[in-house]
């Protein structure tokens, strides 16, 4: 068995780390940022719920999707570095694009545009933290990663609702003289800001990050060709189907409810965006927070008491205590309580996205990491980004007909998704034991 390079100083791992949550940040904040201005958009286009599901979701989940699994296998070829730099400039872009448009088709292209960027993301971040972190520090490391999205949440809603309230009046309706563009509507504005805002952190992996040496590699250090990832996916099938499904059932719930919360809260509560975002951009998002940050610990902590599968036991533990929280807050009777049940749900909302990338590391030799990644990201992207708010505004549309009952159609997905996601995950428990004992029997041979 040959030596491992060594890895990188604790501290710049820490950096390096540091600078691919700040690309993941404002990969999430484009993500759920028309969650926030949905109304203003309608308001001012005139677009159905449908329409806006279809540009929230299917839009960015499609090309999300489509371009992962090329972009994985060139993760596992190439600089990953570079191709994460090429990503964030590009999603940037596209957000930037989404304030020049204004129509169906326009913002349609432009999240096309934001999917294919983040397309890099995952596959990137898991390839590079694996390799720039010892085993046990990873979930951890992961739990951090992922820490951006909740972070990312809190920004959106706390900084939108402000920047709204201030450039667009109490509906995010007003003009914004914005420079080279003079008037355009506020919803706009706000598009264009994040955009560019998002290209700080391109430049910074371009200039202070350093392409990590590849570790953990099997059969020799070659790359993996065909023969090699049909046979992984094939000894590992149930462990990669229950995990990839039950965490994409998770995240069909979680990114539904986060696109369509601000419509529930102007709609039936009648707060103003602003008031709802600041609100829950300081609680909902601090959870968050907690939330990716404590997955790691808790990890590590079943596995200090022998459980070798305690990714996957937090992805698990994580499902219920959302699929509690979320099936009943939307029902609750005055807008306080339904703040105060989606915080609580935030405690749990990123145990599953950290550790189930922190599950597909484990259990995955490198060079096979970027493309596993991206077919857990195809699935949670069309399983989970893409269909999550189309299907909440579906059911909303179709189901009970009335704009004004998108608390029900956000409990019954959630909890009819959560609990499939529950039972998928429970079920893999002994087959993700078992790649992880091949895991280890593979690192074994490493030469």
């Amino acid at each position: 068995m040959s030596e491992q390079p060594p890895y990188p100083r604790p501290a710049y791992a820490w950096y390096c780390l540091g600078v691919i949550c700040f690309a993941y940040l404002f990969g999430f904040m484009d993500r759920i940022i028309v969650g926030l201005l949905t109304p203003a958009i309608q308001a001012d286009i005139g677009l159905s719920d449908s329409q806006m599901g279809l540009i929230q979701g299917i839009a960015f989940a499609l090309f999300y999707t489509l371009f992962g699994l090329p972009i994985g296998r060139a993760t596992d070829r190439h600089s990953r570095k570079w191709l994460l730099t090429a990503g964030t400039t590009l999603w940037s872009l596209m957000t930037a694009g989404a304030g020049l448009v204004r129509s169906f088709g326009g913002l349609f292209a432009m999240r096309a545009g934001v999917g294919v960027g983040e397309a890099t993301l995952n596959p990137c971040a898991t390839s590079l933290i694996s390799d720039a972190f010892r085993p046990e520090s990873r979930p951890k490391a992961f739990g951090i990663y992922t820490m951006s999205t909740a972070l990312g949440t809190g920004i959106t809603y706390l900084g939108g609702g402000l920047v709204i309230g201030f450039i667009g009046g109490p509906g995010g309706g007003n003009r914004f003289d914005m420079p080279l563009l003079g008037e355009i509507p506020a919803w706009q504005a706000v598009f264009i800001l994040i955009g560019l805002a998002g290209l700080v952190p391109a430049l910074l992996m371009a200039l202070t990050v350093r392409e990590p040496q590849r570790r953990d590699l099997a059969r020799g250090g070659r790359q993996a060709g065909w023969p090699e990832i049909r046979a992984f996916l094939r000894q590992n099938r149930t462990t990669l189907l229950c995990h990839h499904f039950g965490v994409a059932c998770n995240v069909l719930a979680v990114y539904g409810w986060v696109n369509w919360l601000p419509a529930l809260f102007v709609r039936l509560h009648h707060w103003t965006i602003p008031q709802f975002s600041i609100w829950y951009g300081i609680f909902g998002g601090s959870a968050g927070i907690i939330s990716a940050i404590a997955s790691g610990y808790v990890t590590n902590w079943m596995k200090r008491r022998g459980h070798s599968d305690g990714a996957m036991r937090t992805v698990l533990i994580g499902g219920i205590g959302l699929t509690l929280c979320t099936g009943l807050a939307p029902l609750l009777p005055t807008p306080w309580l339904v703040l105060a049940g989606y915080c609580l749900a935030g405690l749990f909302a990123n145990f599953a996205p950290s550790q189930a990338l922190a599950a597909v590391a484990e259990i995955t030799p490198n060079q096979l990491r970027g493309f596993v990644t991206s077919i857990y990201v195809l699935v949670i992207g069309i399983a989970g980004a893409g269909l999550g708010p189309w299907i909440m505004g579906l059911v909303t549309d179709k189901v009970f007909g009335d704009p004004l009952k998108i608390h029900y159609s956000i409990a019954l997905v959630t909890i009819v998704m959560g609990l499939l996601g529950i039972g998928l995950v429970s079920y893999g428990l002994k087959a993700y034991r078992e790649s992880l004992a091949r895991a280890g029997w593979q690192q074994s041979q490493l030469s």
